[in-house]
Parts: C-alpha cells; sequence; structure tokens
C-alpha cells in the first residue's frame, strides 16, 4: 500500500482560508491534540509533541501529544478492563451506540472534511466523500451487531449436541496509514466494537487530527471510556508495545508490507490473530479493443486519485502494442 510512504500534496484549498477552517473546527469542538486513554484526554507522560503540519503549506496546524510504550500500556490496561463490561451488552445496546456515532459523524462531516484536507492534502470533494464511506463502515456494523449469529452442527453420536458460539476475542490493536484518516479507522474500529472487542487506534503521526475528532464523537454517542483509546507519536514504541503484550489478541493494519512482516512477526510469540491489508501491484492494462476516451479517463482516475496514495491506484500502465500511440 502506498499509504507507507508520505507524498507531499501540493494541493490548495480553493477559496477555504486555513485559518478560518481550523477555528470552524475548533468552534465545534473537534480541534484535539492530546490522547485518549480510558475516556481521558492525556499528554504524553514525557510531556513531548509532535507537529501535525498542513501538506500543501509547510504551515504547523497544531501540536499533537508524541506517546510511547508506556502510554500505550495504559491504552491496552483500560481496553482490557473495559473489554469485561462492554462485551456482555446485549448486542442491541452496542448496535444502538454505534448507529449513534454514525449519525455524530455525519452531522460533523464538514468540520470533518477541513480537517482532512488540512492534515491530509486531499481536496475538499474528496474529503466529503470519505467521511460519507466512512460512516457507512459504523452504519453497517452497526446493523450487523445484531446479526453475530452462531451455528448448531449435526452431531456424529445420538446423544451429542454440537453449537457454535461466536465471542468477542478481546482486544484489538488498530494501526492505520495516513492516506485515508478516518475511512480506515471506522472500517477497523466498527466491526471490533459491534462483537464487543475494545480497541487502541494507533493512526498515522501525519495525520492524527481527524482520529481524534472521530475519536471525540465516539464519546459523545455513548461509546464507554476505554472501549476506544488511540495514541500516537513513536511508532515503533506503540507497535511493540501492542505486539508484546498478552491482553492485545488481535492486529489489524494497513500499510507497506514490509511492516506488516514485521507485525506479523512481532505478534506470533503471543499468537495473535492478524489481519494484514499491505501493499502490491496494480496494473492498469490497455487493450487493442479497448475505447481510448474511457481508457485515458480510467487511467488518470486510477493513477492520480487521492495524490496517487490509495490502496489500488495503477503503479504501471501496460499498453497492447496496437493501441500505443
Amino acid at each position: 500500500v502506498s499509504a507507507s510512504s508520505r507524498v507531499a500534496s501540493r494541493r490548495h484549498m480553493g477559496s477555504v482560508d486555513a485559518g478560518a477552517a481550523m477555528e470552524k473546527i475548533r468552534a465545534a469542538g473537534l480541534l484535539r491534540t492530546r490522547g485518549l486513554i480510558g475516556g481521558k484526554w492525556v499528554d504524553a507522560y514525557d510531556g513531548k509533541t509532535i507537529e501535525v503540519q498542513n501538506p500543501a503549506t509547510g504551515e504547523v496546524l497544531a501540536n499533537v501529544a508524541c506517546m510511547g510504550n508506556r502510554e500505550t500500556a495504559d491504552a491496552i490496561t483500560s481496553a482490557n478492563t473495559t473489554f469485561y463490561t462492554w462485551s456482555k451488552l446485549t448486542a442491541s445496546e452496542r448496535s444502538k451506540a454505534l448507529r449513534k456515532w454514525h449519525d455524530l459523524l455525519m452531522s460533523h462531516k464538514e468540520e470533518l472534511a477541513l480537517l482532512m484536507t488540512l492534515e491530509q492534502g486531499k481536496p475538499m470533494k474528496e474529503a466529503l466523500g470519505e467521511v460519507n464511506y466512512g460512516a457507512s463502515f459504523i452504519e453497517f456494523f452497526a446493523e450487523e451487531a445484531k446479526r453475530v449469529y452462531g451455528d448448531i452442527i449435526p452431531p456424529t453420536l445420538a446423544d451429542r449436541r454440537l453449537l457454535v458460539l461466536k465471542q468477542p476475542i478481546g482486544v484489538v490493536g488498530a494501526i492505520t496509514p495516513w492516506n485515508f484518516p478516518l475511512a480506515m479507522i471506522t472500517r477497523k474500529v466498527g466491526p471490533a466494537l459491534a462483537c464487543g472487542c475494545t480497541v487502541v487506534v494507533k493512526p498515522s503521526e501525519f495525520t492524527p487530527l481527524t482520529a481524534l475528532a472521530a475519536a471525540d464523537l465516539a464519546l459523545q454517542a455513548g461509546i464507554p471510556a476505554g472501549a476506544l483509546n488511540v495514541v500516537m507519536g513513536n511508532a515503533p514504541e506503540i507497535g511493540d508495545e501492542l505486539m508484546q503484550s498478552t491482553q492485545v489478541r488481535k492486529i489489524t493494519f494497513t500499510g507497506s508490507t514490509a511492516v506488516g512482516k514485521k507485525l506479523m512477526a512481532g505478534s506470533a510469540n503471543t499468537v495473535k490473530k492478524v489481519s494484514l491489508e499491505l501493499g502490491g501491484n496494480a496494473p492498469c492494462i490497455v487493450f487493442d479493443d479497448a475505447d481510448i476516451d474511457v481508457a485515458v479517463k480510467g487511467s488518470l482516475a486510477a493513477k492520480f486519485r487521492n495524490s496517487g496514495q490509495t490502496c489500488v491506484c495503477a503503479n504501471r500502465i501496460l499498453v497492447q502494442e496496437g493501441m500505443y500511440l
């Protein structure tokens, strides 16, 4: 996934003034610069911060807490404690909280999109689309929470009954990239919370503000303290703590193949379940019988969408000899 490398976008916000946009975000109460641990907004324990910059101008938007292994350990402990109450709620109760989170994301659509454009660099139109896209995961899993069915298996012996019960695995460590700072979080957190798991999210240090704003809205929606935690900053320390912890039972990651290999190897000692969405090759192939106008339009969209930073952006274009001009 190309999300592992940061390519500075030089897109401008058009008629939107960055200062005015930040004021609008601040007025909505969505500008958070501290990590979220156990329902509380906390600074890094050593007071360190990192700059979040507007990639179009280099302007510093905010200084956020630069966290490491100690803060991550506390976030894991909080998530593990909350797991025993969150997982005991009925699926209907969890569904209602997730649905309210979805509604809050949509009601703050413009502020979230502005924040995304400022810290990530994508155009407003794409940012607005990502809010819709990201919120849709929460909506979907709010409904699916009520449909986590088990199974009855025909027994091999007449006096036996075989039942399958699906249960939440526990604390999930979610590591997300900078190219889709909202959707990559909701796609991982939504299903985890829906089935009763709790989560520690490590967003990209380039785009933590969107993650923190989304987490704030989750708290407002009634997701209990400790069910969703956010730590950002020192990626190696945070990753190592997530991998080494025996309380973290699953790792989910979107990013480069190299980092994915390290996470898989590091998770082996504690035998965690691992879900990895890693880098690949995405050719765009144009055959002789293609409609040239459609091929050009499609190739441009495939290559340059989101400034060329999506999981399926074309990294090479192959044109059949008869079409090659």
